[in-house]
C-alpha cells in the first residue's frame, strides 16, 4: 500500500477526474477558463502528490529524447530573443504542454482508464463536429439562427482552429472504426468519423482538404483494405470534383448565401507565397537561435517596417509565417526546426511500430490513429502555425495516449519491486 493510499486514499482519482474535466473542456472557446484555472489546481494536486508519495511522476517513453532536446532548445534562444519576455511566456506554454505530456502518460497508463480517455477525445470530436454542421445549417438558411457568421467555427475560436482540430481527431475515430470488434463502439466510431469528416469538408479548407487526403493514403498505405481503397479512392474524386467545379464556374460563396469559399481564388496561396519567401529570407539572417520563440514575434519584430504592397497583394509584414516549420526556423533557427522535426518523426514512428506489433483492437487503432494524425497534421501545418494554444494541449494528449503502450515503471517503483 503507497503513502497516498494511507493518507491521501482519493488522491490519484481527484487528479484523473481533473483530467478528464481539463481536457474535455479544450476544444470549447467558452470553456477556457477550465483550462486557465484547471492547470493551476492540477500543478497543485501534482505538488501534493510528490511530496506525499516522496517520488516524481515523469515515466519514460521514446519521445523523451527529441522532446527534452527541443525544449532545452528553445530554453538557450531565449535570451538571444527580439522579445526575451514574450519568448519566455511562451516557453512556459510549451512546458505546460510537456507537463501535461507527461502527467497524462502516467496517470492514464493502466489499459482500462487510457480506454475511457480514448472514448472520451471521439465522444468530444462528436459534440464538436456535430454542432459544426448544425451551425453550417443554420448559415445556409435551413434552420433558424439569430446570429450571422460566415465562417464556420463551431464551438472553437475559429475556421482555422476547427480545422486543425477536426484534422487531429479524425484518424483516430476512423482507426477505431476500423479495429474496434463490439458492434455499439463501433457504430460510434463511425459516427464521429463521418460528422468530423462532413464538418471538415464545410469548413472550405483547403489545407484541411489536403491534409484530409493525406490521411485517407495513410491508411490505404499502411492498412491496405479493399473497402478502405474504395472509399478514399471516392471521397478523393468527391473532394477533387468539388474544387474543379469551385474553379471552373468561379464560385468565390456558397450558393444562395455570402458563405466565402476560399478555394475559389489563388489570392489566399499567392498570399502565402509571398510570407513564405520573405520569411525564408528572414531565416537566411538569422540560422541560428532566430529572432525567439513564439508566434507573435514575427509581428513584432517586423509589422512596425515600412512595407510597398504590390497590386493585386497584400501586407505580410503584420501577417504572421502561416507555417509551423517556417516559424519554428525563424523563431528558434534551423536546429530548433531540425529537433522539432525529429520530435515529430519519433512520434509517427514509435506509434506505427507498436500498431503493427501490437495484437490488441484497442491498441492498434490508438497508435494508428496517432500515427496518422501526426502525418495530416504535419501537411495542415504547412499552411499555418496552429500548434498552439489549446490545439497544442489537444495534440499532446493524443501523443500520451500513444506513448502509455510504452510507459515503463518510474525507477523508484522498479528499485521496490527489486526489493520485494
Amino acid at each position: 500500500m503507497t503513502d497516498s493510499t494511507v493518507v491521501l486514499p482519493n488522491l490519484d482519482n481527484i487528479i484523473r477526474g481533473l483530467l478528464y474535466i481539463y481536457i474535455l473542456s479544450l476544444p470549447f472557446k467558452h470553456l477556457l477558463f477550465i483550462e486557465r484555472n484547471g492547470f493551476i489546481i492540477l500543478v497543485v494536486l501534482l505538488l501534493l502528490w510528490c511530496a506525499v508519495n516522496r517520488r516524481h511522476f515523469f515515466t519514460r517513453t521514446p519521445i523523451d529524447a527529441p522532446l527534452l532536446a527541443f525544449i532545452a532548445w528553445v530554453a538557450f534562444t531565449i535570451p538571444f530573443a527580439a522579445f526575451p519576455l514574450y519568448s519566455f511566456k511562451e516557453f512556459a506554454k510549451l512546458l505546460q504542454q510537456g507537463l501535461i505530456f507527461y502527467v497524462v502518460v502516467y496517470f492514464f497508463k493502466d489499459e482500462s482508464r487510457w480506454a475511457r480517455l480514448m472514448w472520451v477525445l471521439v465522444g468530444t470530436s462528436l459534440i464538436v463536429s456535430g454542432y459544426g454542421v448544425l451551425e453550417f445549417m443554420r448559415m445556409v438558411g435551413i434552420l433558424q439562427s439569430e446570429s450571422r457568421l460566415l465562417m464556420l467555427e463551431s464551438v472553437m475560436s475559429g475556421e482555422v482552429w476547427l480545422s486543425t482540430y477536426l484534422v487531429m481527431v479524425i484518424p483516430l475515430c476512423f482507426a477505431l472504426f476500423l479495429f474496434e470488434k463490439r458492434p455499439y463502439e463501433r457504430i460510434f466510431s463511425l459516427s464521429a468519423t463521418v460528422a468530423a469528416t462532413v464538418c471538415l469538408l464545410l469548413t472550405f479548407s483547403r489545407a484541411g482538404f489536403v491534409a484530409l487526403l493525406s490521411e485517407l493514403s495513410s491508411f490505404v498505405w499502411i492498412v491496405r483494405r479493399k473497402t478502405l481503397i474504395v472509399a478514399s479512392v471516392l471521397i478523393g474524386l468527391l473532394i477533387g470534383a468539388v474544387t474543379a467545379g469551385v474553379i471552373h464556374y468561379g464560385l468565390f460563396t456558397v450558393p444562395g448565401t455570402d458563405i466565402p469559399i476560399r478555394g475559389g481564388g489563388t489570392s489566399s496561396l499567392v498570399h502565402r507565397m509571398d510570407i513564405w519567401e520573405y520569411t525564408l529570407r528572414r531565416i537566411a539572417e538569422h540560422p541560428l537561435v532566430g529572432i525567439g520563440y513564439g508566434k507573435d514575434n514575427f509581428k513584432l519584430v517586423y509589422g512596425q517596417l515600412p512595407e510597398q504592397v504590390q497590386g493585386g497583394h497584400y501586407s505580410i509584414l503584420s501577417a504572421g509565417t502561416h507555417n509551423t516549420f517556417l516559424d519554428l526556423s525563424l523563431g528558434v533557427g534551423l536546429p530548433g526546426l531540425a529537433l522539432f522535426v525529429w520530435l515529430l518523426q519519433r512520434i509517427a514512428v514509435q506509434a506505427l511500430t507498436r500498431f503493427r506489433q501490437s495484437e490488441d483492437p484497442i491498441t492498434k487503432a490508438m497508435t494508428l490513429g496517432v500515427g496518422v494524425s501526426i502525418i495530416g497534421l504535419t501537411v495542415r501545418l504547412l499552411f499555418d502555425h496552429m500548434l498552439i494554444g489549446t490545439l497544442a494541449l489537444q495534440f499532446w494528449v493524443l501523443v500520451a495516449m500513444a506513448m502509455v503502450v510504452y510507459t515503463e515503471k518510474p525507477v523508484v517503483e522498479q528499485a521496490v519491486d527489486a526489493a520485494g
